[in-house]
Order: C-alpha cells, then structure tokens, then sequence
C-alpha cells in the first residue's frame, strides 16, 4: 500500500517574467523555442534514465506563465537476489541507485538533489543549443506547490492593497493640495479684507478732515454773516425814522453855509439806494444760510450712512470669513486624520510583507520591485518607512515600469504614425 507506483516531474524553461512580452503565444520566437527545447529534453529523457520509463508527456502552453511539460514516470528497480516476492518493483530510490545515484544514509534527500541536478544541467544544454544560457534562479523552504500557490496568493493580495493604498494616498494628497489651494484663496480673501479695512480707515480719516475742512467753512462762514450783519445793522441805523441823524448826514453845504440841493440831493439818492441794498443783502444772506445748511446736513446724512453700511458689510464679510475658515479647519483635520489612517495602515501592510519577505528571502527582491512597478503606476513615488535596500529594489521596479511606459508609448505612437 506504500509503494508509489508513478512519479509527475514539471520541467519548465524559465518563468512567467520572460515571457511577458510575447502576447501571441504561436507566433512568437520564445515560445516556439522553449518548445522545442522540452521536445528535445523528451527525446533524450530515456537514453539518460533506462530504469525511468514515460507513459505521458504533455506541454503545456495555454496557461499563465511559462511553457512547462508534464512528464509521468513509473520508476522500474530490480532486485534479482530477491529471496520472496516480485524482482522488479516501482521503487524509485532503487531505481535511481541502479542509474549511479548513490544513496546517503546521512542525508535521504541527497540522491534525489543529485538527479534533479543532473536533469537541470542536461535541460540547460538543450537550451543551450538556441542561445539560451542558465541564469541562477530562487529556491523556498515550503513544503509542497500548495503552500507556495498559496503564500503567492497572499502575496498579490497585498500587493494590490498597497496599489490601492497607494492610489488612495495620491487622492488624499490631491485633495489636500487643494485645501492648500483653498487656504491660500481664504488669505487672499483675509489679505482683501484688510486691505478693505486699510480703505475704511484711510476713508474715516478722509471724513473726519472733509468734518474738520467743513467746521472750519462753518466758522468762515459765520464770521461773514457776522461781518455782514454788522453792516446791515448800520444801514438800518440810518434808515430808520426814529434815529434818521442830522441835517449833516443829508444836506452838503458850500461856502458860507449854502446848501448845494444837487449834491445834497444824490447824497439822500445813495443813501436811499444804501438802504435797499441792505434789505437785498439780508434777503440773499438769509437764502444763502438756509441752503448751505441743507448741503451740510445731507453731507453729513450721507457720511454716517456710507460709514454705517461700510461697517454693516465688513462685520458682514468678517463673520462669513469665520465661518469658512472654521469649516476649512474642520475639512483639513478631517482629512489628517484619514491620511494618519492611510499611513498607519501602509506601515502595516509594509511590516506585513516585510515578514512575508523575511521568510521568503529570495522572494524579497521582487517583491519590493513589484511595489516599485506599483508605484509607477499610479504616478507617485513615495515609500512608508521603508529601509535602504527595500528603497532600492523599489527603485529598479519603478524605474523598469518607466522604460515600460515609454516602450508601449512609443509603440502607440509609432503605430498612429504608420496609419497616418
């Protein structure tokens, strides 16, 4: 019940990142090529291994990744000093031995590193034949194909939540730029309102000397009316019939005290004329007061009124301002928060594959690049507390993803060029 009747081998010319490029699998160069070099290995597989006879062989070449071939065995052992039972058994270590593969009593995996060695090497000189040489590859500590399928799996898993992350990120950062642009139209509006206070100001002090400019009219004015008052009040002196002077006021006399009518008379004449023109005067002045004081009062009704609704408008802007500035603060602390979980939430998936890394040592490098190509991709180049050499695996992915851009680019345009 414990014998193992058949043995599966996968042998595989290289990986799924050689062949990336090659979309068409039947017309392209590389995969024809490995195909030919498994047919190859096929047909000398049984001139190097008499005691391991095939009864399948399939290549595959419609699957993810690279061409492979399926190849199942039964291993055939013989044992002709055998005292009871059959002399030929399925017995693969017995089978190899017989081939000149020793077998180890120290290390039981030894005979089997040893073929595996040997068919590595007689694969390498098939495809040494095309110009293909053999590049060191990786090798893990997992148990069976399972297990690996399975980490790979996780490992994807985490690469695209650090895609998303990472794209995510960029958003927040796109969103804070704009608050950024935000804060800078609020200081441009604060900057505005100052300088409308500056106005305010300066224009107060323009009220307050166009207020002094008029007190000082005022007084101008009312020594005028003064002066003006002064002279009525002489011109009644002489007019009035209770006090209308002496005959020198009225009669100009001559020589030897003759009275000279006609002279005497165009005295009395500008003395009449004095007198009217008193009356105009004080008419003209009474006028002249009550409009000027109507000019000054509506001046002044609208001075207060065009401070008073300057200073309702600025009380208004500065509230509104307030406001805004309050719901920016709110949006912006909204959003470091959301970024500080963004961050806590990269570290931890960086601490994740970290560890995943750490127990796939030879996995690490392309991991880190992977997240390099990542970050191409969504056009940022930012990395979470990462170390040196993480940094720098980062790096080569990133920039092998660039040279990627470029290339399809080029195609596209090349391509346009030719349909033009």
């Amino acid at each position: 019940k414990k014998t193992r009747t058949q043995y599966e081998f996968i042998v595989q010319v290289g990986n799924i990142n050689d062949y990336r490029h090659d979309e068409n699998r039947i017309t392209s160069q590389t995969w024809q090529t490995s195909k030919k070099i498994l047919e190859n290995y096929f047909d000398n597989f049984q001139k190097r291994n008499p005691n391991l006879i095939p009864y399948n062989a399939v290549i595959h070449m419609d699957e993810e990744g690279a061409p492979h071939m399926h190849l199942n065995v039964v291993p055939v052992a013989h044992d002709l000093n055998a005292k009871q039972g059959v002399k030929v058994k399925p017995v693969l270590n017995k089978a190899l031995a017989e081939e000149g593969f020793s077998i180890s009593k120290k290390d039981n995996r030894k005979q089997w590193r040893d073929f595996q060695h040997r068919e590595a090497e007689a694969l390498a000189d098939e495809a040494l034949l095309y110009g293909i040489t053999r590049k060191a590859g990786i090798t893990n500590k997992l148990k069976d194909v399972r297990q690996y399928k399975q980490v790979m799996r996780e490992i994807d898993d985490l690469e695209e939540q650090k895609s998303q992350i990472y794209t995510e990120f960029e958003d927040k950062k796109a969103q804070i730029d704009n608050l950024d642009q935000r804060e800078l139209e609020i200081s441009r509006r604060e900057q505005a309102a100052a300088n409308k206070e500056t106005k305010n100001k300066n224009l107060d002090k323009e009220i307050r000397r166009k207020e002094f400019i008029l007190n000082d009219l005022d007084q101008k004015e009312q020594n005028t009316r003064d002066n003006w008052s002064q002279w009525v009040r002489t011109t009644e002196k002489l007019t009035k019939k209770r006090r209308l002077g002496t005959p020198d006021d009225y009669l100009v006399v001559g020589t030897f005290g003759t009275v000279d009518k006609e002279a005497s008379k165009r005295k009395i004449a500008n003395l009449i004329d004095l007198a009217e023109h008193g009356k105009l005067i004080k008419e003209v002045e009474a006028e002249n007061r009550q409009l000027r004081n109507q000019g000054i009062d509506q001046f002044r009704g609208f001075v207060r009124q065009e401070k008073r609704l300057g200073d309702e408008q600025r009380q208004r802007e500065l509230e509104e301002l307030r406001k805004k500035n309050k719901e920016q603060e709110e949006k912006i602390k909204d959003q470091q928060r959301q970024i500080l979980q963004l961050r806590m939430f990269a570290e931890a998936t960086v601490k994740t594959i970290r560890g995943i890394a750490k127990a796939i040592p030879e996995k690490a490098h392309a991991l880190w690049q992977k997240i390099g190509s990542n970050l191409r991709k969504v056009g940022g180049k930012t990395y979470v507390k990462m170390n040196a050499d993480e940094v720098k695996e980062a790096n080569k992915g990133y920039s092998a993803e660039t040279e990627k851009q470029k290339s399809i680019y080029n195609q596209r345009y090349n391509s346009r060029d030719l349909d033009l």
